[in-house]
């Protein structure tokens, strides 16, 4: 014991005399510098530089003060502040930050912060604090309020603590959400009282700014709470339509529908429906009814008044009026629509009545009411024929460029489309039936029964107006004020001298024509009528050659000039020819000359002509002329020839081009058809294609087939091509071969084999880019 008391005397005096020792060797802070700066290069000694350099701090050091740093700021630190208080560089500082959060798993680093379970555990009271006030909390909020991340708020906050530190609910349908229950029992309160007061349709945003609750909220509760009514949907716009207000709709309905028997859309659309036919359906899902445009009629009206009503007036043969047999409220319109419906369901014969004006007269009625005017159509037409006016009427016809006889402009107002639209504009609706017809026209004004002098509707005037201009256009014979003398007296018996003029047009265009017809017959009696008829059907023979002309003229221009020269000359020798023969036989008529033959040439031409009159002799020989110049020569020659014969040379309506080419195409094809010849085929085919491809027809001869090849061959495929020119060797072959040679028989043999393939070519060729006609 004494020797070790000993020992610790001895190492405190050599303690003592090392204190009072002056140094020997000392080191100089460049020296020291450079030892450290040594010992962190061979990585001896580990630290960080402070950022004005004259300190060093180990990394655990670092990490100490770190740690202190985040205890002293209350659990959270900023790691920029960190880094201005140690005076430490910011990447250390992270460094050492990422480092804590790893090891120690209480400690999180985000956001270049440093947060521990401690600040962690604050928020989470504060978030239960203002939960129980606001009574909903949403993360975004807390996003905003804490400055952290939205799901380290929701998972590491609210889902971790929910239940221990927070007092609330998390949202099943939006888990981004935490609510209490007092909460959600103050807004199902809110919602039941408010919906409970409200007795019509009400915007759900109106509701939501009454009772402050949000609109995701409510319709969260809405199924929840089970209210007297429903909403619209979950919409912008929704609405809540309360049961009360439904069953005031459909009791409102039911009661008129069961005083009236109908019910108008209008009516029912004030009620607030938008779908008023819907809704009708949906409350009389039973009840056979008939829905019209502006209203619904249930079938026991019909049934009850207005099917007997219609049998009694087909059965008496007379007239009712509809509007006194159903609601008086009805327009005019309604009743319209409920008599054309009454036809259409019950199979009823539409040609049996004629509804004008909300009376529906039997045909048979009207039949005996204008049976006196066709006498007077038949006298009007007498008097015409014998006046000389209806041989006026058909030579002013005949100058406009129109056909010349009334059986001609009869079948063309048959056809004629415009006449009919134009027809049912001015008297109504026509209907079928051998015996009559089903017609409807507006009324602008309600009549009263018995008035005289009634003002015409305004489409009476229309009629009146259509009337005149077809009168301008053909003849009309039998004036429309001449019908309505004749059938005022009895409808002015009836009550129904308002009507005149409406039936006196539904069957003014047939009296009318019934009158044309008649001074037809009787003009076709008179002697001069077949030298009329020839006269017009040589003009239109001439006419049909002419536009011919022009077309093929059209076709032969797209071939090379040298072609077009000698095709213009055959064109005007073959169709030209025709034109001056029926001309020339046409003038030796109308002077008495006897021909021998119709097929004239250009000498026997020229010998005619000077037999006949001076007014012909000219013209005749200048058209035979014309036939050695250009067709522009020609058709002015022709012009000149049909002027000092009165005949007119119709107008060229290029629309009826397409037209007649498409026909010409088809004749082509109906005449391939049905030749076997190889030389014909070649020739047809080449014609058949030359109009496809070109939209255009041509004249010429065979000798011209070459050149209508070569000009047809790059619109044509290699094989196509390759299949025509093998053709057209074997036929030219053909023609040099003798007749009955074994060479002939063998071009034949061959000619024959590849005849299907030419003319399925011809037939079914397109030209590419066209669509073809089903």
């Amino acid at each position: 014991m004494s020797a070790d008391w000993d020992e610790i005397k001895r190492l405190a005096a050599d303690f003592q005399k090392a204190q009072l020792t002056s140094t020997l060797q000392r080191l100089s802070e460049r020296n020291c510098v450079e030892i450290v700066t040594l010992l962190l290069e061979k990585n001896l000694l580990e630290a960080f530089f402070t950022n004005d350099g004259k300190e060093y701090i180990t990394p655990d050091q670092l990490e100490r003060e770190v740690q202190d740093e985040l205890y002293v700021n209350g659990g959270r630190i900023n790691l920029v502040e960190v880094s201005k208080t140690l005076n430490v560089d910011l990447s250390r500082i992270e460094e050492i930050a990422l480092r804590i959060s790893e090891t120690d798993p209480e400690i999180h680093f985000m956001l270049g912060q440093l947060i521990n379970e401690q600040y962690i555990t604050h928020i989470a009271e504060e978030v239960n604090e203002k939960l129980s006030q606001k009574g909903e909390i949403t993360v975004s909020d807390l996003t905003q309020l804490f400055d952290l991340p939205s799901d380290f708020l929701q998972h590491g906050v609210m889902e971790k603590h929910l239940g221990k530190i927070i007092r609330g609910r998390q949202d099943t349908s939006n888990p981004r959400v935490f609510f209490t229950q007092s909460y959600i029992q103050r807004c199902k309160a809110k919602i039941r009282g408010a919906l409970k007061a409200i007795t019509r349709p009400t915007n759900v945003a109106t509701i939501l700014q009454q009772i402050n609750v949000q609109e995701k909220t409510f319709h969260s509760l809405f199924d929840e709470i089970a209210p007297a009514g429903q909403v619209t949907s979950k919409q912008a716009n929704a609405q809540y339509i309360p049961h009360i207000y439904t069953k005031m709709q459909a009791d409102w309905v039911n009661s008129f529908y069961k005083q009236n028997g109908f019910l108008e859309y209008e009516g029912v659309n004030k009620l607030g429906v938008s779908d008023a036919k819907q809704f009708i359906r949906k409350q009389f899902p039973n009840e056979d009814i008939l829905y019209l445009k502006r209203c619904a009629i249930g079938s026991k009206i019909i049934d009850l008044t207005v099917l007997s009503s219609l049998n009694e007036c087909s059965a008496t043969k007379s007239y009712v009026d509809l509007s006194s047999i159903l609601p008086s409220n009805m327009s005019e319109e309604d009743v319209e629509e409920i008599f054309e419906t009454i036809m259409a369901r019950k199979n009823a014969t539409p040609g049996n009545f004629v509804f004008l004006q909300s009376i529906v007269f039997s045909q048979q009625y009207l039949n005996d009411l204008i049976q006196p005017c066709h006498e007077m159509a038949k006298s009007k037409a007498k008097t015409a024929v014998e006046s000389g006016i209806y041989q006026q009427y058909l030579a002013e016809k005949q100058l406009s460029g129109k056909s010349s006889t009334a059986q001609d402009y009869d079948d063309e107002s048959k056809s004629d489309k415009r006449e009919e639209r134009r027809k049912k504009a001015a008297t109504g609706k026509a209907g079928g039936g051998s015996q009559g017809r089903e017609t409807k026209t507006k009324s602008t004004k309600k009549h009263q029964r018995g008035r005289a002098n009634v003002a015409d509707s305004d489409d009476e005037q229309e009629t009146r107006a259509g009337a005149g201009k077809k009168g301008s256009k053909s003849f009309e014979l039998v004036k429309l004020e001449d019908i309505v003398n004749i059938i005022s007296k009895t409808l002015e018996d009836e009550g129904l001298e308002y009507l005149s003029d409406t039936i006196a047009a539904l069957y003014h265009s047939q009296l009318n024509q019934t009158a044309l017809a008649t001074a037809q017959e009787l003009f076709e009696a008179t002697p001069q009528t077949n030298r009329r008829q020839t006269h017009a059907a040589i003009q239109e023979r001439i006419n049909t050659l002419l536009v011919d002309l022009r077309l093929y003229e059209k076709g032969l221009k797209l071939l090379p000039v040298d072609v077009q020269s000698q095709l213009i000359k055959y064109l005007l020798k073959s169709l030209g020819n025709d034109i001056c023969n029926e001309l020339t036989a046409y003038i030796a008529s109308e002077c008495n000359l006897t021909m021998k033959t119709t097929n004239l040439n250009v000498d026997q031409r020229n010998k005619i002509a000077q037999e006949c009159d001076a007014e012909y002799k000219t013209v005749l020989l200048e058209i035979n002329k014309a036939l050695n110049k250009t067709i522009d020569d020609f058709v002015v020659a022709t012009e000149g020839v049909l002027k000092a014969c009165s005949m007119i040379i119709k107008k060229v309506d290029k629309k009826k081009d397409r037209q007649l080419i498409l026909q010409h195409k088809e004749k082509l094809l109906q005449q391939l058809q049905e030749t076997v010849e190889p030389a014909l085929v070649l020739h047809l085919t080449a014609l058949i294609l030359f109009t496809t491809i070109t939209g255009c027809i041509i004249h010429a001869s065979g000798k011209f087939v070459s050149q209508i090849l070569a000009h047809i061959r790059p619109s044509l495929s290699n094989d196509r091509n390759e299949q025509l020119m093998q053709y057209h060797d074997l036929v030219l072959q053909l023609l040099q071969a003798k007749e009955d040679s074994d060479e002939a028989k063998i071009m034949n043999e061959r000619l024959h084999s590849l005849q299907g393939a030419i003319k399925d070519l011809a037939g079914s060729y397109e030209k590419p880019g066209t669509i073809k006609a089903e």
